[in-house]
């Protein structure tokens, strides 16, 4: 059952006393394929903003020398290949271990980056490229 008239969400006034079934039915149905469009949207909100990230940590992998990459790889290749996901299935379960990967990657690349003093990298647009302090004005 859908609970009491009152009770939940504020009721709209789009029905009088006299609503019947066919109404209520419109009604639900209505605000079931506009719930349908939010899970749509925030997914695709999701997706982008990972991709990003993602996009962020390839940018700071490649900014590190090859010498901090050759001692710290193996543990973030561990991390991703130890990733146990069922994308077919769609699980929430999932999303949040994508979602704990990649702060945890983003965390441990930030902090290989810090140790080896590189430039800042800001976001420009959705690409982080990395910015010289030499081109910078002095004075």
């Amino acid at each position: 059952m859908l609970g009491k008239e009152g009770k939940g969400r504020k009721d709209t006034g789009k029905r009088g006393k006299g609503a019947n079934g066919k109404d209520l039915q419109a009604e639900l149905t209505a605000e079931l394929r506009q719930l349908r469009r939010l899970v749509r949207d925030i997914g695709e909100s999701f997706i982008l903003r990972r991709e990003g990230e993602i996009e962020t940590l390839i940018a700071y992998l490649t900014a590190l020398p090859a010498g901090r990459v050759k001692a710290d790889a193996p543990a973030w290749l561990r991390m991703v290949r130890h990733l146990k996901v069922k994308p077919a299935k769609g699980r929430l379960k999932d999303v949040k271990d994508v979602d704990r990967l990649i702060g945890e990657l983003m965390d441990a690349l930030t902090d290989a980056q810090d140790k080896v003093k590189l430039p800042v990298l800001r976001k420009s647009g959705k690409v982080a490229v990395p910015v010289s302090h030499s081109l910078e004005d002095t004075g």
